[in-house]
């Protein structure tokens, strides 16, 4: 007996090994079947089963992790790991009420835990669009630990997403005191400063954004609508052709591109732009319909009722209903 456990643990290891090795170098399918013929080996396992639902869950397989770590919890129901990593996957699957229970289960069972199983708890509970209650579960996490970066963070972009710029603003400089080298947090603190109509002090956070990040093009698209609303077209017009350098398929950066072009006078420019922007989202009424109005009001009106007719197709608006009859009483 001693002799057979030692070869089934020899060739138990053998496979483990192998799917681990395959895991590491991305070979999806070689390491599944490494692993499946531990389990094969060895019934009783669990870890074969949970580097399963790890792999599955990289992979975004949701119901195969899922699968992989009920397996681990039919061995061991105490296995935090498995209960996290389950919870995790359902959330990102959107099974966020059973992904939530998941959370609670953890935290019932191993307190230690708790941080990172509470700052998952309100980003949950904001995906189920419970805001107050996600911001008291952020109020909580920081009440104890006062440079959680995350936290601060995740609470500022529920406060964004509530129209509250203010809280969101002191949110990002909270986070931004710990990790200042963040271009995320500046572009969202940007955001917000927009929102407040402080173009000059947005421009200072996109900036800083691409300081630390330059080929953040949300940033630059952004610091480009700031230079819009400041009437300083010049301006808009670099930020928007930096993200065009690194993103030729930039949709939104080739239409503002073609809305400053509109207010330099550059009107067949500012056509080509509404072209490629169009080309790269044809069912974004909005592009359709800008490109209308400006061929309608260059007295091309075939060519506007065209593109009018087609955004009336993907979403009809009354007014836009109402501007594509005035156009086409013009042409009779």
């Amino acid at each position: 007996m001693a002799i057979f456990d030692f070869f089934k643990n020899k060739e138990f290891s053998k496979f483990m090994k192998e799917g681990d090795t395959f895991a590491e170098y991305g070979k999806y399918e070689e390491a599944i079947q490494s692993y499946n013929k531990a389990i094969q080996v060895d019934h009783e396992s669990i870890e074969p089963w949970f580097k399963l639902g790890l792999l599955h869950k990289e992979k975004e397989k949701c119901e195969e992790a899922i699968t992989a770590f009920d397996k681990v919890l039919e061995l061991d129901p105490k296995h935090v790991q498995a209960i996290f990593q389950k919870g995790m996957v359902l959330g990102a699957c959107g099974r966020i009420e059973e992904a939530i229970q998941c959370l609670d289960r953890v935290l019932e069972l191993d307190p230690k835990y708790a941080m990172t199983v509470w700052y998952q708890k309100g980003v949950h509970l904001g995906k189920l669009g419970k805001m107050n209650e996600a911001i008291q579960t952020y109020d909580m996490i920081l009440e104890k630990d006062p440079k959680f970066a995350l936290a601060w963070y995740s609470k500022g972009l529920l406060h964004e997403y509530m129209g509250n710029y203010g809280e969101a603003i002191t949110c990002f400089d909270k986070a931004l005191e710990i990790y200042p080298k963040s271009a995320d947090l500046w572009h969202h603190k940007g955001l917000n400063l927009g929102k407040q109509k402080r173009y000059r002090d947005a421009l200072t956070s996109f900036n800083m954004a691409l300081k630390i990040d330059r080929r953040h093009t949300n940033a630059a698209i952004q610091k480009g609508m700031a230079f819009e609303e400041l009437g300083e077209y010049e301006n808009a017009l670099a930020a928007y052709d930096s993200v065009l350098k690194i993103d030729q398929e930039n949709a939104k950066a080739w239409y503002h591109r073609g809305i400053v072009l509109q207010h330099l006078q550059k009107p067949e420019e500012a056509l080509s732009s509404f072209d490629h922007s169009i080309e790269l989202a044809p069912k974004n009424p909005t592009l359709l319909i800008t490109k209308g109005i400006l061929l309608a009001s260059l007295n091309r009106r075939s060519e506007a009722l065209k593109y009018l007719d087609q955004a009336l197709d993907i979403e009809f608006i009354s007014e836009v209903k109402k501007f594509r009859d005035a156009v086409a009483a013009e042409k009779s």
